[in-house]
């Protein structure tokens, strides 16, 4: 995978619309979220109960924002590979380049290099403005106390596996509207299934679901029945790793 290749691709990904539009709505939403749980935390704190407040979780709490920008940021890798195929776009980029795989692996790489620094810019700066709005109330926390940095880390890691998952899904499903219904499926929808599974087989299965592990890799206080945060985040990166490892399997295997 040569630095042309992925020059190619950073081209095609920063010259169309939808990217600016995923990354605005990213950080709306995240920011917007953060805000609003920080404001009312700040308001709320002086008379919060104890218990309350030793469970309150100052990161997570405030990127809930990020559980709804995953699928904004989704549609972005999404769009990476779908959008090629439904116009015909593909069989051009194969025919200058045939190896397939190289393709596809320098598409995810300038779409995960994209997510990390967007990702970095906007869960950091939303951290900093809700843990000092949070601060007027005592609720707040630095990134030097223990857990923090690493809760932060793993949110903006998170990000970049969203986004892997979501290129490789396009590939696979060669569409847009069947990508993004995977991927809603994996984030939303499965984990719902796994809470109504009988109570024996949802209590181990429920840390194996995206939003699950994902909630526990970005938090301080993780909750007894899931895996440790960087368990979690390993849990969530497997997601990822099948995902494009059949991508690069049927790439291929496959008529463009």
């Amino acid at each position: 995978m040569g630095t042309d290749l992925l020059r190619a691709e950073w081209i095609k990904l920063r010259s169309v619309r939808s990217t600016y539009l995923s990354l605005a709505a990213t950080a709306v939403l995240v920011v917007t979220v953060a805000l609003s749980v920080a404001t009312t935390t700040a308001e709320n704190w002086p008379t919060m109960d104890p218990r309350d407040r030793s469970s309150f979780d100052p990161v997570s709490a405030p990127l809930f924002g990020a559980i709804f920008a995953q699928l904004v940021i989704g549609v972005l890798g999404v769009l990476t590979v779908s959008s090629e195929y439904s116009t015909g776009l593909i069989r051009t980029t194969f025919a200058t380049t045939p190896q397939r795989r190289k393709v596809l692996l320098a598409k995810v790489a300038v779409t995960a290099a994209l997510a990390l620094v967007a990702g970095a810019v906007i869960l950091g700066v939303t951290f900093l403005l809700s843990q000092g709005i949070m601060a007027n109330g005592h609720g707040g926390v630095s990134l030097g106390e223990p857990g923090v940095l690493r809760a932060v880390t793993y949110a903006v890691l998170y990000l970049v596996i969203v986004t892997v998952l979501a290129t490789s899904l396009g590939a696979i499903a060669r569409s847009t509207a069947g990508a993004i219904a995977v991927l809603f499926t994996l984030v939303f929808l499965l984990p719902q299934v796994l809470d109504h599974l009988p109570q024996n087989l949802r209590h181990d299965l429920m840390r194996f679901g995206l939003q699950r592990a994902a909630a526990s890799a970005v938090s301080i206080h993780p909750q007894v029945d899931t895996f440790s945060p960087t368990v979690s985040i390993l849990v969530c990166a497997a997601y990822a790793a099948v995902a494009l490892g059949l991508a690069l399997f049927l790439i291929g295997r496959r008529d463009a």
